[in-house]
């Protein structure tokens, strides 16, 4: 049996590599600006993305930021300048969309992740950070026996690398912004467990 570690990797790379280049530096900042001004971040993915806000709570927690997760039962209230993260690759997520008309009834600011910039997400965003799933001119060998481009398993599998890739570049964009340290971000790691 052959080994397709290195082939899936490459198709990873490959595809992330294309879709980063598609934003921009003044986006980025937008983006960090609107995170570091928020007195609190709540973050909420759905499924596949729903796995990897946990860790973007996690990490912005450790960069010295007040975030939390939504649904988790001890979370404070949302209230007015506060963020919402909202992580959707279509944009059209039912309970994403709720809680960001949410979000903005309640005076606070929403950020979209998402694959499709003309979404009923990105419409109620402040901010969108539209990252591509799929990128062109890609095949997938490696990945092929998820399906082809047109398989919800493929595109959630690439969007879920783009955006895992994606928030920890912006963890260490605000940790550079913030004069963060190996040290200072490590004192915040849990210790309990």
């Amino acid at each position: 049996m052959k080994l397709i570690h290195n082939d899936i990797l490459d198709e990873f790379s490959t595809n992330a590599k294309i879709a980063f280049e598609k934003i921009t530096e003044n986006t980025l900042h937008e983006i960090i600006t609107l995170i570091i001004s928020a007195k609190k971040i709540y973050v909420l993915g759905i499924g596949h993305s729903g796995m990897f806000v946990k860790i973007l709570s996690m990490k912005l927690n450790h960069v010295g930021l007040k975030a939390y997760t939504v649904f988790d039962e001890i979370n404070p209230p949302f209230e007015k300048d506060d963020l919402f993260i909202a992580i959707s690759q279509s944009g059209e997520t039912k309970t994403i969309v709720a809680l960001a008309e949410k979000a903005k009834t309640l005076s606070g600011n929403v950020l979209g992740v998402t694959t499709n910039s003309e979404s009923t997400l990105a419409r109620l965003s402040k901010a969108v950070l539209k990252i591509d799933d799929v990128s062109d001119g890609i095949d997938f060998p490696g990945l092929s026996t998820l399906g082809d481009k047109t398989y919800q398993n493929l595109t959630g599998c690439l969007f879920g690398f783009n955006i895992y890739v994606l928030f920890y570049s912006l963890i260490i964009m605000i940790a550079n912004e913030r004069g963060e340290s190996p040290g200072s971000i490590d004192s915040r790691h849990a210790n309990l467990q």
